[in-house]
């Protein structure tokens, strides 16, 4: 598959997998429609590229109920659509025990909800047009539990029940699903995350370790080029990468290791 001329939908394009995500495909020669709610930071970001080869939609997501006509939009404007990455999402830390679920709330209806909305509208368009190609950030979180996981991966998890069950209904009408894992990589994910009460940890976060963004959207355009069904976004030193192998083979041994690591 040849990137050029297609046009591309990513969500979370401010920052991040998603921003770099889309220079890689600016710089393959798609289209690259850009969605987050931060319009400046956008601005900023991609004033270097060919204005005649991106737009920019500033929207929040966890408006899901706007979703089908904010895609719309989007579509009555720009034309058709080849591939859709969903990408928004913010992440979580907290022992369950100690979470006000008002952070379960606001997690899932932006990181599950919200990409269920946006992949219905897209996918409606798709299959008119007689196919298409969806991506979308689920995270190792999705695939592998930790300590203090129990929001994110709940929303994690969810992804890729929904997106393998989709797979199966589409695939033999032209429709293609990319599942993607990132583990460590060097983002601003960890700042963003909320704690307990739903506060963003900010300072309290670590400092980011792993794959270079721009690394993990290299890694992402093969994917997609490949029509893989899941690629898992991390170095090979990663424990994420330790964590699945484990799981996969002992899994008791897996959970006996989780209790005792803080990843």
């Amino acid at each position: 598959m040849s990137f050029k001329n297609k046009t591309v939908i990513i969500t979370g394009a401010s920052s991040g997998i998603g921003e770099e995500t889309a220079k890689a495909f600016l710089s393959s020669g798609a289209k690259v429609i850009l969605v987050a709610r931060n319009k400046g930071k956008m601005e900023a970001s991609f004033g270097s590229y060919d204005q005649n080869q991106y737009v920019i939609y500033p929207f929040d997501l966890s408006q899901i109920d706007e979703i089908d006509s904010f895609v719309s939009r989007i579509i009555e404007n720009q034309g058709p659509i080849d591939i859709l990455f969903n990408n928004a999402g913010i992440g979580s830390e907290s022992l369950f025990e100690e979470t006000d679920l008002s952070v379960f709330h606001e997690l899932i209806q932006l990181d599950y909800f919200s990409v269920i909305y946006f992949t219905q509208s897209i996918l409606r368009h798709m299959l008119e047009n007689g196919g298409g190609h969806i991506a979308t950030n689920t995270s190792v979180a999705g695939l592998i539990t930790s300590k203090g996981r129990t929001a994110y991966s709940s929303a994690k998890f969810a992804l890729h029940g929904f997106f393998d069950s989709l797979r199966i209904e589409v695939e033999d009408r032209n429709i293609f699903i990319t599942l993607i894992a990132p583990g460590k990589v060097q983002t601003n994910f960890g700042v963003n995350k909320l704690d307990s009460e739903g506060t963003p940890f900010g300072s309290k976060s670590k400092k980011p370790v792993g794959l270079s963004s721009k690394k993990a959207a290299q890694i992402i355009l093969k994917a997609i080029k490949k029509k893989k069904r899941q690629a898992i976004i991390s170095k090979w030193s990663d424990v994420a990468w330790f964590g699945i192998i484990v799981n996969k083979f002992c899994p008791s041994l897996y959970v006996f290791l989780a209790k005792r690591i803080n990843v």
